[in-house]
């Protein structure tokens, strides 16, 4: 009752074993698939510069605008001094000719207070815009500094852009020129890993009983005639 069975299960077996052995084979003959670890490292390689990138162009453009408002704050600081300069020279002139036009009489002790005190203020006012004025100047050279720094980064952040691109498009070109045969890669994989389970002679081994079986099976005639001696 069951030996059509085992006859057809036993048939099914050695096509079983035929077909493994082709797909094994044609697996090992075809070029194996590029690992895709390369193309997405420099596609996160890409992510990241392109980030870095926009915060570093976005620090470039903020310390541009430092820049351009700390030249502005020294033009009116300059300004400022200017004009106050102009005001002391102007009260220094009007003491020396109230001087030469006073000689022998007794000038107004309160005018001559007044305008000393009015020289003072003014010579405090100038004090203070030279030391802002120094301030503004040496910030405005760091944010000078900052901003060609960020415009070097800038610089160096694209060119490894488009070394990434050209990186991509160098694997893209080498997957499509590629002649592996995706369908076959799968059979390739679990060869592998069975024969880093089992061991490459172990791999090989069984590959090989299972082959004679095959062979002994198709030719058990052929092997009792020349072997029927030790089949007795």
């Amino acid at each position: 009752m069951f030996k059509p069975f085992l006859q057809q299960l036993t048939k099914v077996t050695d096509l079983a074993i035929l077909f493994a052995t082709i797909f094994v084979f044609l697996a090992f003959i075809t070029p194996e698939e590029l690992s895709q670890a390369p193309l997405n490292n420099a596609r996160d390689d890409y992510d990241r510069t392109t980030s870095s990138l926009a915060l570093v162009e976005a620090e470039e453009i903020a310390t541009r605008v430092k820049v351009e408002e700390s030249i502005s704050v020294s033009s009116e600081l300059t300004n400022s001094i200017a004009v106050i300069k102009t005001a002391i020279n102007s009260i220094d002139t009007e003491l020396v000719e109230g001087a030469i036009n006073n000689i022998g009489i007794d000038a107004d002790q309160d005018i001559t207070d007044q305008t000393n005190a009015e020289l003072d203020q003014l010579n405090a006012e100038l004090d203070q815009l030279n030391m802002e004025l120094i301030t503004n100047e040496s910030q405005l050279q760091l944010f000078r500094e900052t901003s060609e720094a960020a415009s070097n980064n800038i610089v160096m952040l694209r060119n490894q852009l488009k070394t990434i691109e050209e990186t991509i498009a160098d694997i893209e070109i080498a997957a499509l020129s590629s002649k592996a045969v995706s369908w076959l890669q799968p059979v390739r994989t679990n060869t592998n890993e069975l024969i880093n389970a089992a061991g490459f002679d172990g791999f090989i081994a069984g590959f090989a009983a299972l082959i004679f079986c095959l062979v002994c099976r198709r030719r058990q005639t052929w092997f009792k005639q020349m072997f029927g001696i030790y089949f007795k």
